[in-house]
């Protein structure tokens, strides 16, 4: 029999809220202090949310959440082969996606979700713009961590497979939460998926 899914939840929390502590501490001199606070911030978001985070109304099936999965760790391969020396500009973009994907978690609240499932519909702050505002955060770090590497165009070309399995996640999700009511009502006010007047 499987653990109950609030224990679940209890567990993935404590656990990464130890890691908000333990990204900074561990990692204290080699990455630069902006790139660690806002890491350990957006760990320790996570963190609560798991721990206050409401049931699910109906959760994706296992092909759903398989398809999302990659778009999950994508953020913390990339992030992993980032130099540990950064430019400016790399920490700038680094910090400004991650305090969107923070904001856009705040506003989520007992509405988290990691994986697709229906938890309610949020429609204010940075989601009456667009509607999947903290996948726009972790690219933009995702973006960052590029450009710490200072790579070639060439290998740039890495980025577009993680822009597209982002794409595939942003689908499965949207299969799922259009067969509610609320979701399609959110649908018809805020046009925009990722990027304003693009997507």
């Amino acid at each position: 029999m499987p653990p109950p899914p609030r224990l679940v939840d209890i567990a993935i929390g404590v656990s990464i809220l130890s890691w908000a502590g333990a990204a900074t501490w561990s990692n204290l001199g080699q990455r630069p202090m902006a790139i660690l606070i806002a890491t350990s911030l957006l760990h320790l978001m996570v963190g609560v949310l798991f721990l206050v985070r409401r049931g699910a109304e109906k959760q994706g099936d296992w092909a759903t959440g398989l398809m999302a999965v990659p778009a999950v760790l994508v953020g913390g391969w990339v992030f992993g082969w980032s130099p540990d020396d950064w430019n400016v500009a790399a920490q700038i973009l680094f910090v400004s996606g991650c305090g969107l994907a923070i904001v856009s978690f705040a506003f989520l609240g007992r509405c988290f979700a990691i994986l697709p499932a229906i938890r309610g519909t949020v429609v204010r702050g940075p989601f009456s713009i667009i509607r999947h505002p903290a996948y726009l955060g972790e690219l933009v770090m995702v973006v960052a961590c590029f450009v710490a590497a200072e790579l070639h165009w060439q290998q740039l070309v890495i980025l577009l497979p993680i822009v597209a399995l982002f794409a595939i996640r942003i689908h499965v999700e949207e299969r799922l939460l259009l067969s509610s009511e609320a979701y399609q009502r959110y649908c018809r006010h805020v046009r925009w998926r990722l990027i304003p007047l693009i997507w």
